[in-house]
C-alpha cells in the first residue's frame, strides 16, 4: 500500500488512493481495511428516482426530521448516522466505499483534504445552487469548502450544513459571573476554585486543543496554534490537565452528548465544556439560569459540510442531490436548525425571511438574529478553527490518552 506524504496548507495529509490505509485517524491507530460500520444500505449502480441517501456524523444536524424537505421537494431522504469520529468516517469513505451506498456525505471540517486526495469526492458546481450566491462571504471563503483559492473563486468541494463556535456552559448566578454577551474565562472549566470537582470536559483529542487555547489565551503556555500543536505543545497541555485532574478539578470526562446533558440536569457540574445543544436541552428542562459562554480566550470553531461522492457521476441523480444541497442552504433549514440547536446555517438571512413569511413566531426570529450575531462576533475571534487531521494527530491523541489514564 502506498504511503506518499504531501504537504498542503501547513497540514500533513496522506495521499490516499481509495484502497490505501488511513494513518493518523482520530483513534491514533492505523486503520487498514477495517470492516464497514454501516451495513443497512446496499451498493447500487443506478439511483432510485426521487431518493437521496445521506451519510452524516452528527444527529444534532437533523432539523427535528426531514419531513419539511420531503414535503417541499417531493424527494425522499434515506439518512444514516455514524459516530462523529473523523478517522472512522474517512475509513468508511476511502476504504469501504461509502459512495457506493450514499449520494451525499457530511462530516466535521478538516477531513475534506483526505477525500480530495483519495479522489472520493468531486467538485461542486455552485452555479447549480440558487442559494449559494447570497451566502455571506465569511462562510464562502472558509477553507473547508474551497481549495485553490483564486480571485475568481477557486474550486468548491463542499457546501455548509451547519457550523458553530463551541465554548462551555455555566451557571452565572451560582458563580457570581456575568451573563452573555459579556465574556467569561475558560478558567471556570479548568482551574477555578469555585468549580473544583464540579466541572467537566471531554475525552476526544480536540478537548486537549481547547485547553491549549485557554493556556495560550491566558498567557500560561507558549503555544502557536492550538488546533495544530507540536508534540511538545501537546505534552505541555497534557501535563497541565493531569495536574488539574489530580487536584480534583473535574467531576468527569464525558464521551457523548447524552453524558453532557445528564451531568448538567443531574446537578453534577456548574461549568462544563459542552455542545450548545446540551445547554438548550437543559434550558428546555427548566434550567433557564444555565447559559452558553461568550469566551475570552476563544472558541472551537467548526463546520459540518456536505460533499458529493465520486460514484454519483455514474448514478445519474445529480438533480436530486443538488436539490437537497440547495435546501440545506434554504430558509426552511435555517429556521429549523438555529432555534433547535443554536447552529449557524449557510443562509441565516433566508431563515429570517422564512420565519416571518411562515408566521413561525418571535422566538424563531430571535434565534435567527442570535446566530447572525454569532457569525459577526464569535466567528471573528482569532482562536481557533478546528481541523480533523492536524499534522501531529497521533502525538496529540497520545497526550490525550495520558490525561485520561492518569
Amino acid at each position: 500500500m502506498a504511503n506518499n506524504k504531501k504537504i498542503i496548507s501547513k497540514h500533513l495529509y496522506y495521499n490516499l488512493s481509495r484502497r490505501n490505509f488511513i494513518k493518523g485517524a482520530a483513534t491514533g491507530a492505523v486503520i487498514m481495511g477495517a470492516p464497514a460500520i454501516l451495513k443497512g444500505l446496499t451498493r447500487r449502480a443506478k439511483a432510485e428516482s426521487g431518493v437521496v441517501r445521506f451519510l452524516m456524523t452528527a444527529p444534532t444536524m437533523i432539523p427535528g426530521d426531514w419531513s419539511v424537505f420531503e414535503k417541499e421537494t417531493g424527494i425522499r431522504l434515506e439518512g444514516e448516522i455514524m459516530k462523529d469520529d473523523p478517522g472512522l468516517f474517512l475509513n468508511e469513505v476511502l476504504v469501504n466505499d461509502a459512495g457506493d451506498r450514499f449520494d451525499l456525505i457530511s462530516t466535521l471540517s478538516g477531513a475534506e483534504q483526505e477525500m480530495i486526495n483519495g479522489e472520493a469526492i468531486i467538485p461542486i458546481e455552485h452555479s447549480n445552487l440558487s442559494n449559494w450566491a447570497g451566502m455571506p462571504e465569511a462562510i464562502k471563503q472558509m477553507p473547508y469548502l474551497k481549495r485553490d483559492l483564486k480571485p475568481e473563486g477557486g474550486t468548491v468541494w463542499g457546501t455548509p450544513l451547519a457550523m458553530n463556535a463551541d465554548s462551555f456552559g455555566y451557571f452565572p448566578d451560582k458563580l457570581g459571573e456575568p451573563y452573555p454577551p459579556e465574556a467569561v474565562s475558560w478558567s471556570l472549566v479548568f482551574e477555578d476554585e469555585r468549580t473544583m470537582g464540579k466541572s467537566a470536559t471531554g475525552t476526544m483529542y480536540y478537548y486537549l486543543e481547547e485547553c491549549a487555547m485557554f493556556l495560550k489565551g491566558a498567557g500560561k503556555a507558549d503555544i502557536n496554534d492550538p488546533a495544530n500543536m507540536t508534540p511538545a505543545e501537546a505534552n505541555i497541555t497534557a501535563d497541565y490537565l493531569i495536574s488539574r485532574k489530580e487536584a480534583g478539578q473535574f467531576r468527569s470526562f464525558h464521551t457523548t452528548f447524552d453524558d453532557q446533558v445528564s451531568l448538567i440536569k443531574n446537578g453534577e457540574v456548574i461549568a462544563i465544556r459542552c455542545w450548545e445543544p446540551a445547554v438548550k436541552e437543559a434550558q428546555k428542562a427548566g434550567m433557564t439560569d444555565f447559559v452558553y459562554a461568550n469566551a475570552i480566550e476563544g472558541y472551537m470553531k467548526w463546520m459540518h459540510a456536505c460533499y458529493i461522492p465520486t460514484q454519483v457521476q455514474d448514478r445519474g441523480n445529480f438533480e436530486e442531490v443538488y436539490t437537497f444541497l440547495n435546501w440545506l442552504m434554504s430558509g426552511a433549514y435555517a429556521a429549523a436548525i438555529s432555534p433547535l440547536r443554536g447552529y449557524v446555517s449557510g443562509r441565516p438571512d433566508l431563515g429570517a425571511e422564512y420565519a416571518k413569511s411562515m408566521g413561525l413566531g418571535e422566538e424563531v426570529g430571535i434565534a435567527i438574529q442570535e446566530v447572525q450575531d454569532k457569525l459577526k462576533n464569535k466567528f471573528s475571534h482569532e482562536q481557533m478553527w478546528f481541523t480533523a487531521v492536524p499534522e501531529h494527530l497521533q502525538d496529540i491523541q497520545a497526550a490525550t490518552d495520558r490525561v485520561l489514564n492518569a
